[in-house]
């Protein structure tokens, strides 16, 4: 059979509590809930990368407003035949096409067509279709030809950016090559760099790209539909060498930003609404998302620059675990300034990992373990405060009305040294008992009417509770008008000093006991109510203490020999030293007792008796008063 105070060890409740928060993450996780703030976190590290310069192999030549205005919309084969012309003869590598010409327009389309024929550079798109919007086929010279047009399509998460691209897809049963990646490959094959696609992994020169997966980093079930890849748009902030179609063709542009380049063709007129939000809020036309997405294919191709890749899920899942166990743990040590420290450490931790492991081109989530982190942490708090008030409840019930408010709160202090859930940890410690009775009680109750005599009772009982408590005793038990209290409880005393000091705060609760007695005999008496006096018989010795009684009724009290001498010392021959109302309180205390507090108070032997379970006769000494 298990045993519950296993599962109730901090260590165990904060593995639970970790593994609790980790469930709850990856619940979010499967409902696609943290999608979108990953996604976003992954936009503000590409915002907050150091600056790269703009990739000068790409220049862009816009249709404008004014190029509208000039050459009317759409724009004419013939229109498109003479910048054609004008690029090849500025010397371009290879140039691209991102505007739709499915239907010819005249005029000029034959001169279109002999251009498209005479130069095998020029890359033309297509729209491969989608759930908006039917296949857009290439032009008509080139319709086909799957080594002259790729598709354009561009990939958008479901908060409308664009983070991805497709390098490939199977388009009406027939494998084809995207528009960055032709124009890409066809840049490279100049500079003797190859790409090779094997199995399912392409590669670009030395350098594997592989295709991302439908959990890829911060993504959760993505469209992962063609060879996918994330993009880290270099020099996001950037903006690529731009000039207008009237610039080429009024031969306005410079022999040297167009030789040897890679030449985009596209829209860049506000009124063609060709816009797409890329990360960080930014916003391009599409001719640049396709510059960027070629910029980072030549930058793998030629520098070898790594596209980014994602941890394997068995990581990612360590990883999540990891933090949600460190909040939970770190809730357990909840309080004071160390405690704020090490959680700003903790989330500088998180981040920093994060980011280097970007910057390095690996995508480790960060949202996921930050969310877990925190879910663990607070349920940590919630439930050890929960516990500490449950706790704190059933200490305060077992010491309700019985020590000071001080050494409460020093209980609750020092706890874990005595307490667990069952109640009082036993133990066997050394402390001093002092008992008290009054003298000829039973006499006085038979002759007083009962609600006066409990009235009477209550009020010594209080006046004596609160001098045991003053002098950092605990009231242990009433019995009947009788007063059981142990000084040196429950918080175990480790030195002789302890222990001593003990036995005096007990002796001097005593004499003390005298002193408020004559200060009630007097007021009783002018009332006209009874007068008493008392016997305490006080010893200090070893003893077993802990919770005794049942799960509805458990009480913390001492038992042991010292518990029946200090009884014995109390009910010692009635006649000697017999109380008086001059000096209403005997105090008679034991050897041990006598050792301690000898050298403060006035004592004398007053007799021995035999302790039951001895062989020796206890020394029983009478105090006197204060030295």
């Amino acid at each position: 059979m298990i045993n519950k105070r296993y599962f109730s060890h901090p260590a165990i409740s904060c593995l639970l509590l970790g593994i609790a928060s980790f469930l709850l993450v990856l619940g979010l996780q499967s409902l696609n809930i943290l999608q979108v703030l990953e996604l976003r976190s992954f936009d503000t590290f590409l915002a907050k990368r150091p600056a790269q310069p703009i990739d000068h192999r790409i220049t862009i030549i816009g249709e404008t407003e004014p190029d509208i205005r000039r050459f009317g919309h759409p724009l004419s084969d013939q229109v498109f035949a003479d910048a054609l012309q004008k690029a090849e003869e500025a010397g371009a590598r290879v140039i691209g096409v991102d505007k739709y010409r499915d239907i010819p327009t005249p005029p000029g389309t034959d001169n279109l067509s002999q251009v498209l024929t005479k130069y095998d550079n020029i890359i033309w798109i297509f729209f491969g279709g989608d759930k908006k919007q039917n296949y857009i086929a290439a032009p008509p010279a080139l319709d086909g030809n799957m080594a002259r047009t790729g598709f354009n399509n561009i990939l958008q998460d479901p908060d409308g950016v664009a983070r991805r691209g497709m390098l490939f897809s199977d388009i009406n049963g027939e494998s084809y090559y995207s528009f960055p990646l032709l124009l890409s490959l066809y840049y490279l094959a100049n500079e003797q760099i190859a790409a090779q696609l094997d199995g399912q992994t392409l590669t670009i020169g030395n350098v594997r790209v592989p295709q991302i997966d439908t959990n890829f980093g911060g993504y959760r079930q993505a469209d992962t539909g063609g060879y996918q890849v994330m993009l880290d748009y270099p020099a996001l902030k950037e903006t690529f060498s731009t000039f207008t179609l009237s610039d080429l063709l009024d031969d306005k542009i410079p022999k040297e930003a167009l030789k040897d380049k890679v030449v985009l063709f596209g829209a860049m007129a506000p009124s063609l609404q060709d816009y797409w939000l890329l990360p960080g809020e930014i916003t391009r036309f599409g001719i640049e998302y396709h510059a960027y997405f070629i910029s980072q294919i030549l930058h793998i191709g030629t520098q070898q620059q790594h596209p980014m890749h994602a941890v394997s899920d068995k990581i990612e899942y360590a990883w999540l675990i990891f933090w949600c166990l460190v909040g939970t743990f770190t809730g357990l040590l909840r309080g004071g300034l160390r405690f704020f420290a090490l959680i700003t450490v903790e989330f500088i931790v998180l981040l920093g990992s994060y980011l280097v492991l970007l910057s390095q081109g690996e995508w480790l989530p960060f949202v996921s373990p930050l969310l877990g982190w925190i879910c663990a942490f607070f349920s940590s708090i919630f439930y050890f405060f929960t516990q500490s008030r449950a706790e704190r409840g059933q200490l305060m019930k077992l010491f309700e009305s019985q020590v000071s408010p001080e050494l409460a709160s020093h209980l609750w202090d020092v706890r874990e040294q005595f307490f667990s859930k069952e109640g009082i940890l036993p133990d066997t410690l050394t402390a001093t008992v002092l008992f008290t009775d009054l003298t000829s009680f039973t006499t006085i109750s038979e002759h007083m009417a009962p609600e006066l005599l409990v009235t009477w009772l209550n009020e010594y009982m209080e006046e004596m509770s609160q001098l045991v408590m003053a002098h950092g005793g605990m009231i242990n038990k009433y019995i009947g008008d009788a007063i059981m209290a142990i000084f040196g409880v429950p918080v175990k005393r480790e030195t002789e000093e302890e222990i001593a000091r003990d036995a005096q705060h007990a002796v001097a609760c005593a004499i003390e006991f005298g002193h408020k007695l004559t200060e009630l005999n007097q007021k009783w008496a002018a009332q006209g109510l009874p007068t008493v006096t008392m016997r305490t018989g006080i010893y200090t010795g070893t003893m077993v203490a802990g919770s005794i009684g049942s799960k509805k009724r458990m009480e913390y009290t001492v038992i042991g020999d010292t518990v029946n001498t200090a009884s014995r010392l109390e009910s010692f021959d009635k006649t000697v030293a017999a109380p008086t109302l001059e000096n209403p309180c005997r105090i008679l205390i034991g050897t041990l007792t006598h050792h301690y507090v000898n050298d403060q108070f006035h004592t004398q032997i007053v007799g021995e008796c035999l302790v039951k379970g001895k062989t020796d006769a206890l020394t029983i000494y009478q105090v006197m008063g204060v030295k």
